[in-house]
């Protein structure tokens, strides 16, 4: 099945309350990750590319009282913008008083960064609509409590991402046609991660190397290590990025998956394929105006 993602407007869900913010939350993909090691505060240590596209969830944000509701029914408890705005509540000591509606466009357990896309555009918007009571390095370090990626988002582009990924460094943003295909899979990141071996590691990849791979156009050198492990944990991923490679495309696995993409523009034969099998495929392209 082939998606198209044109621009839409937001018409998402009537409040019964006054709408004062209506903003969109893109997704990325990574165009490449590897994994240094094992951190002792249980995290990995990585170097990875993000690089923002332009496939996005809808939010709509509203008068109070405090709540967060998705299109797909994540419990408010469980949902990253909740905890993300507890801790913000905590910091400040001022009650954030806002109905918030997701629409979510971006799959679930991909790998695109949907959930920590809305923490950072709910936290700068909550944060505006509040008088800026925190500069963008708290707010960055608030999201990062509760989503390594979340951090990526509030600078967007093309970033170079080490430690957990939360330390940012921009780099040129090439305009790339980046075509998405989405297995009947949901994968965790805890999951994925817990399966890390040593074999999956390497410390000898410089972010330097790393960087040069995007700025020269050398995209056939770039890979995915997380996305490995994460074939081995969900087989269907691994058939998904095979499907591709199949057909000729050098494909990675976007973080910890489920997504698999390819630079270029989606085949006659990679639509036809995809829905005999159940698969979605996505048109998109980088997010430019950053």
């Amino acid at each position: 099945m082939l998606v198209s993602l044109p621009p839409t407007g937001l018409c998402i869900r009537v409040f019964n309350v006054k709408v004062l913010s209506k903003i969109l939350s893109p997704a990325k993909v990574n165009l490449g990750l590897w994994i240094l090691g094992k951190r002792g505060d249980g995290y990995h240590n990585i170097i990875t590319l993000f690089h923002e596209i332009d496939l996005s969830d809808e939010i709509v944000i509203g008068e109070g009282p405090l709540r967060v509701e998705t299109s797909s029914g994540i419990p408010m408890e469980e949902n990253l913008v909740y905890r993300a705005l507890a801790e913000f509540q905590r910091r400040t000591g001022r009650e954030v008083e806002f109905s918030i509606f997701i629409n979510k466009r971006i799959p679930e357990g991909s790998g695109l960064g949907g959930g920590s896309s809305n923490v950072a555009v709910v936290l700068k918007e909550v944060n505006r609509l509040m008088g800026e009571l925190l500069s963008e390095e708290e707010l960055m370090e608030i999201a990062g409590t509760v989503s390594s990626d979340a951090p990526f988002f509030f600078r967007g582009g093309t970033q170079l991402g080490t430690g957990r990924g939360e330390v940012l460094k921009e780099i040129g943003h090439p305009e790339l046609p980046i075509t998405i295909l989405i297995p009947s899979v949901k994968a965790s990141t805890r999951e994925v991660y817990s399966n890390v071996r040593e074999e999956d590691l390497t410390p000898e990849v410089s972010p330097e190397e790393v960087v040069s791979f995007v700025e020269e156009g050398r995209y056939e050198l770039l890979e995915n290590k997380l996305g490995e492990v994460a074939c081995r944990v969900y087989p269907e991923i691994g058939e998904a990025l095979r499907f591709l490679e199949h057909l000729g495309f050098k494909a990675l696995v976007s973080g910890s998956g489920s997504a698999v993409f390819y630079i270029g523009e989606p085949t006659p034969e990679l639509e036809v394929g995809a829905k005999l099998r159940g698969w979605k495929v996505l048109k998109t392209k980088s997010r430019l105006g950053v």
